[in-house]
């Protein structure tokens, strides 16, 4: 199976590649010149992943392909869209909604996402957002960035509905409220590359179990590498994240290629 997934991997990555050495314009480029893209409001991106890591979770052990389908404002401040993921061995199925706001100018942003992985609900009701048996869980995200010269970003996420529950003294379930705090710190830049250093803890106010483990615990850290591959005058953004979890006592490393 492992030899499958590798074969796989590597074949749509082919394929990727030799698509879009086909569609590009075949007037030369310098590899350091500067795409100007020109605004789409509706747009669609693919990704491939080696496996798909989420806030210290291993979601998918197997390479998985995302596809998200959105509207953007044309400042690139706000956008609303659907966002799906499926394994190559279909293990893997996952279909979400959001909406996000992003102030370039003042460094704060805010989204929603109404996260909904199927794996482990082979009977899901996607319109169930019932606590004690849906495959759904809202999550609320709030961030700022700081400013180039100290390039920190801070984000705390909040799981507000859905499955993530605990029991009450009287037997009925009651909603968690999980938080995800996560410090990310860009460590070096050089061109279109760049290196980040992160850790994310996960806790619960009130109680120890949290939607993220046991206790409250460092859940996520490691090191993320961002970098712009470019091929027949082609650029493809790729990143490399080394995870690390304490409260897992496991670690990963995946690698994402933005295909499109």
């Amino acid at each position: 199976m492992k030899t499958i997934n590798k074969v796989g991997l590597l074949a749509i990555l082919g394929l990727c590649l030799c698509l879009k050495g086909m569609a590009q314009d075949t007037t030369a480029r310098k590899k350091d010149s500067i795409i100007v893209k020109k605004y789409r409001p509706f747009d669609v991106n693919l990704q491939v992943r080696s496996l798909y890591i989420w806030r210290g979770f291993k979601v998918s052990n197997a390479p998985i392909t995302d596809v998200d389908m959105h509207y953007t404002t044309r400042d690139g401040s706000f956008a609303v869209g659907l966002w799906g993921g499926a394994g190559f061995t279909g293990d893997y199925k996952e279909f979400d909604y959001y909406v996000s706001y992003k102030d370039k100018k003042s460094g704060f942003s805010a989204s929603v996402w109404d996260i909904n992985n199927i794996t482990n609900y082979p009977n899901a009701d996607l319109f169930n957002y019932n606590k004690a048996s849906t495959s759904h869980f809202i999550d609320v995200t709030v961030g700022y960035q700081f400013k180039d010269s100290f390039p920190l970003s801070i984000n705390w996420s909040t799981i507000v509905q859905g499955r993530d529950t605990y029991v009450k003294s009287n037997g009925d379930l009651g909603n968690a409220y999980s938080n995800y705090v996560i410090l990310d710190y860009r460590l070096w830049k050089e061109g279109s590359s760049d290196l980040h250093i992160f850790a994310g803890g996960g806790f619960a106010f009130g109680r120890r179990v949290n939607f993220y483990g046991s206790k409250p615990n460092i859940v996520n850290t490691g090191l993320t590498l961002n970098k712009d591959l470019v091929l027949f005058n082609y650029h493809m953004p790729i990143s490399a994240t080394a995870m690390f979890s304490p409260e897992h006592k496991y670690g990963a490393l995946q690698l994402i290629i933005n295909a499109f």
